[in-house]
């Protein structure tokens, strides 16, 4: 009898290993974008809660929402003789705070600025644009009271909102003089107190 002819053996071709680390990269820039969306949604979303509901201050402004809005947001409150418009010191400030655990605070820091109506164009992008030039100014000042917090006081961020709006208004000398000199603006545009209601997107320390 004639023998069976042998087949050849087929090899299993090579599984390619999958790849480790969650997707290389690319996950890490995710994660990242995420926290920056979730962060600046956090700030549009109380910067409403704040314009919409007065943020507990007397004037207990009727809102009427309109377009426009410091900061990236969109909101702007217009009362009788006031407007008040969000206005964000960009990212988040970071300090060493007081205590054993050597622990590092991250805080995003915005707040609604008040000013008095005017007849002039543009009153409210004109003041955005010439306090965008103090700015860095604002965050040193903002800096210098979180790097007076220590770990026991982290839970009072009542009381730090207090705080950093005595910080910051103390700091509107030089920009309401220079809005009292700039054509565009003049006088009586800025209040005593500007700053009128600290916000606060993230308050967090590791």
């Amino acid at each position: 009898m004639a023998e069976p002819n042998p087949q050849p053996v087929q090899e299993a071709s090579p599984q390619t290993a999958p790849a480790k680390g969650g997707g290389g990269v690319m996950g890490p820039i995710v994660a990242a974008i995420i926290i920056v969306a979730g962060i600046a949604g956090i700030f549009e979303f109380m910067v409403k809660g704040a314009l919409e509901t007065g943020a507990k201050t007397p004037e207990g402004l009727s809102a009427e929402q309109k377009p426009g809005g410091g900061g990236g947001d969109s909101s702007v409150t217009e009362g009788v003789d006031t407007s008040k418009t969000p206005y964000d010191l960009g990212e988040p400030i970071l300090v060493n705070i007081k205590g054993e655990n050597n622990m590092v605070l991250s805080a995003k820091v915005g707040f609604i600025l008040k000013y008095t109506k005017s007849n002039k164009e543009n009153v409210r992008e004109n003041l955005l644009k010439k306090i965008d030039e103090f700015k860095p100014m604002l965050v040193d000042a903002a800096r210098g009271y979180l790097n007076q917090i220590s770990e026991a006081d982290l839970d009072n961020e009542e009381v730090h909102k207090m705080y950093l709006k005595r910080a910051l208004n103390r700091k509107f000398g030089p920009i309401r003089k220079s809005v009292l000199d700039d054509k565009d603006l003049g006088e009586g545009i800025l209040p005593s107190e500007p700053v009128d209601v600290i916000i606060l997107p993230s308050f967090t320390a590791q």
